[in-house]
Order: C-alpha cells, then structure tokens, then sequence
C-alpha cells in the first residue's frame, strides 16, 4: 500500500498516511488517506487531502475541509472505494 508523509502545518506533527485511493474532480487529483497506524482498527479516521503543488518528486497537499468540495469528492471515492463504509 502506498504512503505519504504528511506534515500538519499547525501542529508541525507528522504522519504517515496510508493511500486508500484517489479520484480525479475538476482536474484536481484527491486522496483518501487514513494514519498507518490506524490500519488494523475497525474504525478509523479517514482525511481527503488534495495535491496542491508538484516540485520534481515532493507533493503538498492540504486537507479539504470544504463542504462544497468534499462532499461531491467522497461521493465519488465511495462509489470506487466499494470494501470500505465510510461515514460522513
């Protein structure tokens, strides 16, 4: 499974985040990722990030937080994503 390491700019805190899949939306690429160590739960946290910036090999993303955006974004991560209940 893929990962990304992922810094939050308010806390600075890092973490890894395991890549459950990503979708294309208005020519904008989405992630569905969940904290690695969170794998194995039967519940766990799930965060869209969007890729914002490409420099060489490092992305940026940022956590979508939008309602406008997140919403149609997770309806279309939950028809590709059929293994997982996601709760909004």
């Amino acid at each position: 499974m893929e990962t990304i390491l992922f810094t939050f700019e308010e806390t600075g805190e890092e973490v890894e985040f395991a890549v459950l899949g990503s979708v294309k939306h208005n020519e904008e690429v989405y992630l569905l990722v969940v904290d690695k160590k969170e794998l194995d739960l039967d519940d766990m946290t799930a965060y869209v990030i969007k890729a914002i910036e490409q420099d060489d090999d490092d992305v940026i993303y940022e956590i979508v937080d939008d309602d406008e955006e997140l919403i149609p974004v997770s309806e279309k991560l939950m028809n590709e994503l059929d293994e997982f209940d996601i709760d909004m």
